[in-house]
């Protein structure tokens, strides 16, 4: 049996974790191409105007696995349903109805994993459920299960001891990137972003990855109390945990995400005391105006640095 995964959205979140389980179970998976324009392109056309940049994307890479189904004897698409967590913790409603959309737009075999904590579909549940559709026995599922969940985070592991060595030797200007990991690891949205951010010396760090995600700290509390989004509670935790240790921030979102224009602009507004940019990436593919804005941005920063070095 094949299982195509989409490499968008949810995949950059768990990288391990759902791979791994399908392996863990003589599944072969397959993965969508690495976003182009012709991805892009196939996924507004998929998609209404009013759909984030991301999810058009994400359309984009079904697309591309829809097209592969016949030749590479692709069994079924996975597109997961995520909805509710621990906490009362929720994401974007659109995470919800991937699956629905997926089904009604596409003439293929889609098989879903539905993870919803307030309806008592935990994670555990979830993958059960999944195993028997696939017709396999639920003790199967669950040693899947254990050993994907250990890979997983073993994986987040690695990134934070990485990320925090950096933190530690770095020498250059220091920038915390605050963005979802379906943006920052998608070299079509973000890669010329970074690229040029090297190029100007600075270190890049991220603030989903943090402490938080082996040991439950919320700390982003202290930037608000009424956040109830996964994914952007990753975000306000990393910031939180980094603040102190980086020269500015950046703040990198797709158009128009409601989440995070709500969130992005709470915190700026909150966190005054250290310098911030905000890039919202759309349809268009002129960089020119970015790279000035970052370049400024970066020249402010070796400014304030070079002040506290004479003082």
């Amino acid at each position: 049996m094949k299982i195509g995964i989409p490499k968008a959205l949810y995949y950059f979140e768990y990288p391990v974790l759902f791979k791994s389980f399908f392996e863990e179970l003589g599944i072969e998976v397959v993965l969508s191409d690495d976003t182009d324009k012709n991805i892009v392109l196939n996924g507004i056309f998929k998609s209404i105007d009013e759909e984030c940049l991301a999810s058009k994307i994400f359309l984009g890479h079904i697309d591309n696995l829809v097209s592969r189904m016949e030749d590479e004897n692709i069994d079924y698409i996975f597109v997961p349903r995520l909805c509710t967590f621990e906490d009362k913790k929720t994401i974007c409603v659109k995470f919800y109805a991937l699956y629905d959309i997926c089904k009604n737009l596409f003439n293929a075999r889609f098989i879903t994993l539905n993870i919803d904590y307030e309806k008592g579909e935990n994670m555990l549940k979830a993958f059960i459920k999944l195993g028997k559709v696939l017709g396999v026995p639920s003790y199967k599922s669950i040693s899947a299960y254990i050993k994907s969940t250990k890979k997983q985070k073993d994986y987040d592991k690695l990134k934070i001891i990485n990320q925090k060595k950096l933190l530690n030797s770095s020498r250059n200007l220091k920038i915390l990137i605050v963005a979802h990991s379906y943006v920052y690891n998608d070299k079509y949205l973000s890669y010329t972003i970074k690229n040029y951010l090297k190029k100007l010396n600075v270190d890049i760090f991220y603030a989903d990855i943090n402490n938080n995600i082996l040991k439950k700290e919320e700390k982003y509390k202290n930037i608000s109390t009424s956040i109830y989004w996964k994914q952007n509670i990753d975000l306000l935790n990393g910031i939180e945990e980094y603040l102190k240790n980086v020269d500015g921030i950046i703040y990198l979102s797709v158009f128009p995400c409601g989440t995070d224009s709500l969130v992005n602009e709470l915190t700026m507004r909150k966190i005054k005391d250290i310098p911030s940019m905000n890039i919202v990436l759309d349809e268009e593919d002129g960089n020119a105006g970015i790279y000035t804005r970052i370049e400024s941005f970066v020249d402010i920063l070796e400014s304030r640095k070079n002040e506290v070095d004479v003082i």
